[in-house]
C-alpha cells in the first residue's frame, strides 16, 4: 500500500471517530433526548397510603394517625451516609443491603431530611394514642396490611381510604437522575375517605376496661345495650401491644385471643336454656328433693360441695345452681326439648361481625348423643361436649331482658364515609323469639332473686337491682400441682326493672379468680350507673315506686 493511501485511510478513521464523538456529546447535551430514553429507565415507588379510622358510636376516633417521613435513597450520591444515622436499627440492616442498588428506592426516617439535600416525604400512620379495644380492631403487619380481627375484615376499605402518592424518578443506567431532573410527587390514585364504625362506646369500653385490669388476669366483659342487641364494650385479657405483636408470640400467653369470640365451657350459666324450656313445656312445677348428689345409670352427679338443697323447685334451684336438680329436670325434659331451646337461644350457630370475621359456632351434642341419659345429664348442668361462645351467653341472657326477643349482638355499623354517613353496613339475621315474653318475664323475676337471695349475692350493685346467674364450668385443664383449673361466669342484667344493659363476665382457666365474675359485673353495674344519665337520676326507691 502506498503512503497516500495509508494517510487517506487514517484521515477518514479520524473523520469517522469525530463524527461518533460529536454524536455521543449531542446526545448526552439535548435535554429532549435524554427524557426520551430515561423514560426507559423510569422509577415509580409508592408511599404507604393513610390508613382509614375506626370510629365509636358517638363519632370518636378510636384509632389515630402520626406523621412519619420517607427518604428517597438515590444511588450514586451521598444519600446512604446522609440516611444511616436518620433511620432505625431495621432500616440501617436495609440501607446497607442495598447501598449497591442501582435504582432509587424509599426508606423510613426519623425526620424531615429536605435541608440535608435528600428528597423527603410526610406520611400519616395508623397509631392508638390510647390503645382500646385492641382485641376487636385487631393488628397491622409490618407493611400495615391487617392480619387479624376488624383491621383483617376491612383491610381493603381501611387501605384504600388515603391518596395513593408515587415518586416518579427519570434515572440513568446507572440509577442516577437525569441530569437537570428532579422526583416527581404526585397523586396517582384519589382516597376514598372511607372508615368503619363500630357500635362501641369509648366511655363504655374504658370503663371495662379500667375493671378488667383491676380484678382479672385472664378472660372477657360484654356489655350490651338490652334494646338493641349492640356491643358497648368487648374486652379481653390478658392485653396485648398492637405495636409489638412478636412480644405476645414469643410469650405464648394467649394475649392475642378475643376471647369473646372464643368457646369454652359453659357450665351453670346453661341452666337458664333448662328453666326455659321448662316453662315453655309446662315443666315450671318441677320439684326434686335434693341430697347433694344423684345417680343417673351407675354415674354419680353431685351439687358443689356436696351440699344438699332439700325440696327444690325451679326458682330455689336457679338461686342456689341445685345440679341435682337440673339434671333430674334433663331427664324429664328429654335432650330434644332441651336441644330446641339451645337453638332457639343461639347455640351451636356462629356470629357474624363483619364480612370475613365471626365468632365460633360452639358445640351443641347432637340428638343421637342425648339419647344417652349420662351424656344428657351433663348437658343439663352446661357440661361434656357444650361449648359456648360469651358472645353467645350474652344474646341469651339479652334475650331473657329483651321479652324473650332474640337479637344477634352487633359490633359493627357498616363503612362510612368522610361525614359518617353510612355506605354499607352489616347485615344481621331478623330478630327471633327464643322464648314467650310470659316465660321471659318468670325468668327475670326468678335471675332477680339469684343476685338478691341466691349464690350471685356478690353480683349486687350498689344502685338499683339486677338479675343474673353464675357459672362454673370444669375445663378439663390441671396446673403443675394437679389441680383443675375452672371457667367462673356471671351473665345478667341491669337494672332488673326495666333491663338497659346485658353484662357477661368470664374468667376462664383459673384455679380461683381474686375478684368473682359477680363482684366484677357489679363493678360494672355501678359505673354504668354514674356515666348513664338517666340511671343516675334514679334511686332504688324510685326504682320501686315505678316497678
Amino acid at each position: 500500500m502506498s503512503l497516500r493511501r495509508l494517510r487517506g485511510l487514517c484521515a477518514l478513521l479520524l473523520l469517522l471517530a469525530g463524527l461518533v464523538l460529536c454524536r455521543v456529546l449531542w446526545v448526552g447535551s439535548d435535554a429532549e433526548y435524554a427524557a426520551s430514553a430515561g423514560a426507559q429507565t423510569t422509577r415509580v415507588t409508592t408511599l404507604p397510603r393513610q390508613r382509614g379510622d375506626f370510629y365509636d358510636r358517638q363519632g370518636r376516633k378510636l384509632t389515630g394517625c402520626r406523621e412519619s417521613w420517607y427518604a428517597l435513597c438515590i444511588p450514586g450520591d451521598a444519600s446512604y451516609a446522609t440516611l444511616f444515622p436518620y433511620v432505625s436499627y431495621q432500616e440501617q440492616a436495609e440501607l446497607y443491603a442495598r447501598r449497591n442498588a442501582t435504582l432509587p428506592f424509599l426508606i423510613e426516617v426519623g425526620q424531615d431530611l429536605t435541608d440535608c439535600g435528600v428528597p423527603t416525604y410526610a406520611v400519616a400512620q395508623r397509631t392508638l394514642p390510647l390503645p382500646i379495644a385492641v382485641h376487636l380492631l385487631g393488628y397491622l403487619d409490618g407493611d400495615g396490611n391487617g392480619v387479624a380481627g376488624l383491621e383483617a375484615a376491612y383491610d381493603d376499605v381501611l387501605a384504600a381510604a388515603g391518596d395513593s402518592q408515587t415518586v416518579t424518578c427519570v434515572t440513568s443506567a446507572q440509577g442516577r437522575l437525569v441530569q437537570g431532573g428532579s422526583p416527581d410527587l404526585e397523586v396517582a390514585r384519589p382516597g376514598t375517605g372511607q372508615r368503619v364504625q363500630l357500635t362501641l362506646d369509648a366511655d363504655v369500653q374504658r370503663l371495662c376496661e379500667g375493671v378488667a385490669d383491676l380484678t382479672m388476669e385472664r378472660g372477657c366483659i360484654l356489655v350490651l345495650e338490652v334494646e338493641t342487641g349492640e356491643v358497648l364494650a368487648s374486652v379481653s385479657r390478658p392485653a396485648y401491644d398492637p405495636g409489638n405483636v412478636a412480644q405476645s408470640i414469643r410469650a405464648n400467653d394467649t394475649s392475642l385471643i378475643d376471647r369473646s369470640l372464643r368457646t369454652f365451657s359453659a357450665g351453670s350459666v346453661f341452666k337458664v336454656v333448662l328453666a326455659a324450656a321448662a316453662c315453655e313445656n309446662g315443666l315450671d312445677w318441677f320439684t326434686h328433693d335434693c341430697t347433694g348428689s344423684v345417680e343417673v345409670d351407675g354415674q354419680i352427679y353431685r351439687c358443689a360441695q356436696g351440699r344438699a338443697h332439700g325440696e327444690v323447685n325451679l326458682r330455689k334451684a336457679l338461686e342456689q345452681s341445685c345440679n341435682c336438680y337440673f339434671v333430674e329436670l334433663g331427664q324429664a325434659l328429654g335432650g330434644q326439648a332441651i336441644l330446641q331451646a339451645a337453638q332457639a337461644f343461639g347455640f351451636g350457630s356462629p356470629t357474624v361481625v363483619a364480612p370475613g370475621l365471626k365468632s365460633s359456632a360452639g358445640v351443641l351434642p347432637d340428638a343421637a348423643a342425648l339419647e344417652k341419659s349420662g351424656q344428657l345429664a351433663l348437658f343439663s348442668f352446661g357440661q361434656g361436649s357444650l361449648s359456648v361462645t360469651p358472645l353467645q351467653v350474652t344474646a341469651m341472657t339479652n334475650a331473657v331482658a329483651n321479652g324473650g326477643l332474640l337479637l344477634t349482638p352487633r359490633l359493627v355499623y357498616g363503612v362510612v364515609d368522610q361525614d359518617l354517613r353510612q355506605v354499607s353496613s352489616v347485615q344481621l339475621p331478623q330478630p327471633a323469639q327464643a322464648c314467650s315474653a310470659a316465660t321471659a318475664r318468670v325468668l327475670r323475676d326468678m335471675l332477680r332473686t339469684v343476685v338478691e337471695e341466691g349464690i350471685g349475692g356478690e353480683a349486687a350493685p350498689q344502685a338499683l337491682t339486677a338479675g343474673g346467674k353464675t357459672g362454673t364450668a370444669q375445663t378439663g385443664q390441671f396446673n403443675e400441682d394437679g389441680e383443675e383449673l375452672l371457667n367462673y361466669w356471671f351473665s345478667g342484667f341491669y337494672p332488673a326493672d326495666e333491663p338497659r344493659y346485658t353484662i357477661t363476665v368470664l374468667q376462664d382457666g383459673v384455679l380461683e379468680p381474686t375478684v368473682s365474675s359477680a363482684e366484677i359485673f357489679a363493678r360494672i353495674a355501678d359505673g354504668l350507673h354514674v356515666w348513664d344519665d338517666a340511671l343516675c337520676a334514679q334511686t332504688p326507691e324510685s326504682a320501686a315506686k315505678t316497678s
